[in-house]
């Protein structure tokens, strides 16, 4: 009997060994598992957002180029369009002012001949007797179209266009000068400088709109890999605590049966 009973006890142990040893190996493939996935998780977790983000920032960049075509498209437009006007009214002004000079060319010819017919003789009248007349008075103080009176009035009338146009650059240049960091007193340095001050502008424009978009694909490169991070580290939670769970019910089972 005792004999029996000794053969009976180690078969219980070799079976319990045999158990754990099971029970280990699951665990074993288990941990195996979970580690391939960790690790194919991370690479597709970083693979996805650098393309992702290499995407975004090729896909910026154009979006930023073609805005940027299309603003000096409509700048040029606007210029041609303001060029357009300009010529358009210089002509209206050139053709008031050809028909202003004829009426008053006109207007003498007229006057001309009119004093021209009241002082010659009518004829069926005596000679001594003559209407009298009163003598001419112009109606304006506008010397005649094509006098030398005329010719000097019109360039005093260009000296005084061309004076007022060159105050107005002159002006326009001292305001220059004092926004841009110059010490030249020259005019054509002063314009030399403004022209490179403004190209310097617009590439730092550029340069901070490149950087501006880098950085927000970055942050939100970032923003994508902890949210991503975080909902992995959530599901690995819940797989844990429904493995706890389940090897609790064994465990209790087991006791139970005992």
């Amino acid at each position: 009997m005792k004999i029996k009973r000794e053969n009976e006890e180690d078969i219980n142990l070799q079976d319990d060994k045999k158990a754990k040893l099971e029970e280990k190996k699951d665990d074993i493939a288990i941990d195996s598992e979970l580690l391939g996935q960790q690790s194919s998780y991370s690479n597709e977790d970083n693979a996805d957002p650098a393309n992702a983000a290499a995407a975004a920032l090729s896909t910026q960049q154009h979006h930023h180029q073609q805005n940027q075509q299309q603003e000096d498209q409509q700048q040029a437009a606007v210029a041609a369009q303001h060029l357009q006007q300009q010529q358009q009214q210089a002509a209206v002004q050139l053709q008031q002012q050809q028909q202003q000079h004829q009426q008053q060319h006109l207007a003498y010819q007229a006057a001309a001949n009119k004093q021209s017919q009241q002082g010659s003789p009518q004829p069926g009248l005596p000679s001594h007797i003559q209407p009298t007349t009163l003598p001419h008075t112009p109606q304006s103080n506008k010397p005649q179209h094509g006098s030398d009176e005329w010719h000097k009035l019109r360039r005093e009338n260009h000296k005084e266009v061309e004076r007022r146009r060159r105050e107005a650059i002159n002006q326009g240049i001292k305001e220059l000068a004092a926004l841009i960091p110059t010490p030249d007193p020259n005019k054509a340095q002063i314009l030399q400088r403004a022209v490179e001050f403004i190209k310097r502008l617009k590439e730092n424009e550029s340069n901070n709109i490149e950087k501006w978009t880098l950085e927000k694909l970055l942050t939100d490169q970032a923003v994508a890999e902890l949210s991503a991070s975080n909902e992995k580290l959530k599901q690995e939670l819940e797989r844990a605590y429904r493995e706890n769970e389940h090897w609790k019910k064994l465990v209790q089972s087991k006791d139970e049966k005992k």
